[in-house]
């Protein structure tokens, strides 16, 4: 097995006073990739990335890049470059020189520098603008500037926290695309905090989900979102319809309805996207329930609907706008889903 870029082997951060930081983490990033730590704000993955960073000292456990240990290792000293959310750039410098900062730093040659600037420029889709300043350039601009700025740097892993937090939705998008366009393109392997789900499953190779300190679950995007492998990870990452219940010959007794299950398992996991509803479903649902729709949010591609039970229960079903025939709210209708829609989790 090839040596991963970065690694993180049994890590706990404990701070004064008893906090957990992380607990138990271990980890691989392999070379090239767009790794993802997502997870709520608190959960560890912020302090994970400090941590591989150098700028937090693990209470346990080891941390190498590209096989090395950096126990020794200062964070100036360390193959990593920090883009933060808050960019800091220079806003005395221009663009040019901000990208320059690095090399200059490591004393390369005026002609070697030169070549690194117009090299990252091109990269991040800024060649031209070499001498504009900071406040001369839109927020995406900026962002670019930062991420040129440390892939200057020629880091093993750049580390990103939570980079695109302060942009506004159609920017993150287009940024979103940019970054891992800048990653391909580069070949350098990218290690990325994100509290966001979508931000995640867009641009990932792979991402961890996180938990109180903990890893929950490793994956590619579509192993996570199609077959999460406990209750947190289900709920987390996307919306999903979680029954609990007593498991017996292919049924799950959950709060007065019988769920049919493809298997064992105390909680049902089902996505909106494959339950329908309709006034009436007809005959093809193994799993078929009349209740009262209380709800119906127009999302513009799509409808989200939510029908209660008469046990209490709510089913949420998400289906394409020219998928169903308009429903008012109020009205008895029918939902469903196929056995297999479901995926069984013991916690």
């Amino acid at each position: 097995m090839d040596t991963p870029d970065a690694e993180l082997r049994g890590v706990r951060k404990q701070y004064p006073g008893g906090a957990r930081g992380v607990r138990d983490v271990s980890l691989r990033v392999e070379r090239g990739e767009f790794f993802s730590l997502l997870g709520p704000s608190g959960c560890g993955k912020s302090t994970t990335l400090r941590i591989l960073a150098g700028l937090e000292e693990p209470t346990a456990g080891e941390v190498l890049i590209r096989g090395e240990s950096m126990a020794r290792r200062p964070a100036h000293r360390r193959p990593t470059n920090l883009v933060f959310q808050r960019l800091a750039l220079f806003p005395h410098l221009t663009v040019a020189e901000n990208v320059a900062f690095g090399p200059r730093l490591r004393r390369g040659s005026r002609s070697e520098t030169a070549a690194t600037v117009a090299e990252m420029l091109e990269l991040v889709g800024l060649s031209g603008l070499e001498k504009r300043y900071p406040a001369q350039l839109s927020g995406g601009q900026q962002q670019r500037v930062a991420i040129a700025r440390a892939l200057a740097n020629r880091p093993a892993v750049l580390l990103l926290d939570e980079p695109l937090g302060s942009l506004d939705l159609k920017l993150r998008v287009q940024m979103q695309r940019a970054l891992k366009h800048i990653q391909q393109e580069s070949g350098t392997t990218f290690l990325y905090v994100t509290h966001d789900q979508v931000e995640a499953l867009t641009m990932s190779d792979r991402m961890a989900v996180m938990n109180e300190g903990l890893i929950e679950q490793v994956g590619d995007p579509a192993t996570l979102y199609r077959a999460p492998t406990t209750r947190f990870a289900a709920t987390f990452l996307g919306d999903t319809n979680l029954f609990e219940g007593t498991h017996r010959d292919q049924v799950l007794d959950c709060a007065g309805i019988a769920v049919r299950v493809p298997g064992p398992g105390r909680f049902a996991s089902v996505r909106p996207e494959r339950v329908s509803v309709a006034a009436q479903l007809g005959d093809g649902y193994p799993n078929r329930f009349t209740g009262r729709l209380e709800e119906v949010v127009f999302q513009g591609a799509s409808i989200r609907y939510q029908v209660r039970l008469p046990s209490g229960v709510a089913v949420t079903a998400e289906r394409r706008d020219e998928a169903t025939p308009a429903l008012a709210v109020g009205t008895e209708v029918e939902t469903g889903w196929p056995v297999d829609a479901a995926v069984m989790l013991d916690h």
